[in-house]
């Protein structure tokens, strides 16, 4: 079997002749390696991709480059201080109450216009095309799409939770509408989109979880989450689309609930922030996991002995609608030889 038929096999929970391996690369030494080609800036796409197209099963769309390491400063006197593949930003403006209500009344007058609904179709469907051009470059490597049609819950992202807390409880009528406007949007944006079929399994990406369990009370996850992620989910089984759900941190405690919306599978599995791949799997037997591999203590600083046994632990723990890789990216901080020991474990590996 290549890549794409080992990955669609472990999606529709039929037979392989291995694990798939997924991840993300960020590692210079391992993008040498499996390319087999110095990596420098002015290179970078050609030898990320062929690095990817000959480690790795299974990515999703989001492919990351290296570039030059500066400081920017945008229009708004945002500071970007840009690193070798990631970037920070400073924003150098505070919001308040009054800007958050002003820009959470701007989107319900814009999902109540219908003629907004071709338009964010139409935008979906270009960024579907541009990820269908990307997959073209890949011999080998089977894409995910990453739409990021999120739940409106993840206002807290661009305002901070404590903020969000404050306006939620100052404006509680106000969120009730922009969630349920939202969410009602957003249904209709997927069911006139004319290219999603593109892809046959897809990342919703929702930070909802640190390592010490939800950010989020019972009470919120019922109201605001759980049943508006469920309809975004149903309306993409629809158009016959899994869907991969991402969150870093411990999601343990709400599991079965979250399992409940219809999501097909779950990532990253952060087993340090307490994620437990046995249990998930004694819980929820046809869930695809993937990840689940720590990237923050054992494969920067473990042994290779050490790797190769967790990773025989996690095969046999989250089996079989298991794709193994690590719980995050394969950053630059983990030595080469216990990336290799992870991926050669795996390759090894055998349903």
């Amino acid at each position: 079997m290549n890549s794409k038929e080992r990955s669609q096999a472990v999606l529709n929970h039929q037979n392989f002749d291995r694990y798939p391996l997924f991840d993300i690369l960020t590692n210079d030494a391992a993008i040498e390696y499996y390319s087999g080609k110095k990596l420098t800036i002015e290179n970078a796409k050609q030898v990320v991709h062929e690095a990817l197209d000959n480690m790795v099963d299974a990515t999703r769309w989001i492919i990351i480059y290296p570039q030059k390491e500066e400081k920017l400063i945008a229009e708004d006197g945002t500071i970007i201080e840009q690193k070798r593949w990631t970037a920070w930003y400073h924003r150098r403006f505070v919001l308040t109450l009054e800007d958050v209500e002003k820009d959470i009344r701007h989107d319900i007058d814009y999902f109540s216009n219908p003629e907004n609904i071709q338009k964010d179709a139409d935008d979906l469907d270009n960024r579907i095309e541009e990820v269908a051009k990307i997959r073209q470059e890949f011999k080998n490597m089977f894409l995910f799409g990453n739409y990021m049609i999120k739940t409106g819950l993840q206002l807290y992202t661009g305002i901070g939770l404590e903020l969000f807390s404050y306006f939620i409880n100052d404006f509680p009528e106000l969120f009730d509408l922009y969630m349920n406007e939202g969410t009602e949007f957003k249904v209709k944006v997927i069911n006139k989109a004319k290219k999603l079929q593109e892809f046959s399994a897809i990342f919703d990406c929702e930070d909802i979880a640190s390592k010490n369990g939800p950010l989020f009370s019972p009470l919120i996850m019922k109201k605001y989450f759980y049943l508006h992620l469920e309809q975004i989910i149903d309306a993409y089984h629809k158009n016959n689309i899994k869907v991969i759900f991402h969150t870093d941190g411990n999601v343990m405690p709400i599991l079965d609930e979250l399992v409940a919306t219809g999501i097909d599978g779950l990532n990253p599995l952060e087993v340090i922030a307490g994620m437990n791949l046995r249990e998930i799997r004694k819980k929820h037997k046809n869930l695809v996991m993937i990840g689940g591999i720590d990237c923050s203590h054992l494969l920067p600083y473990g042994t290779v002995d050490d790797v190769r046994e967790a990773t025989k632990q996690a095969i046999y723990d989250a089996g079989p609608w298991y794709f193994p890789g690590s719980s995050t990216e394969l950053h630059n901080s983990i030595p080469l030889d216990n990336i290799k020991a992870m991926v050669d474990t795996i390759r090894e590996s055998k349903l």
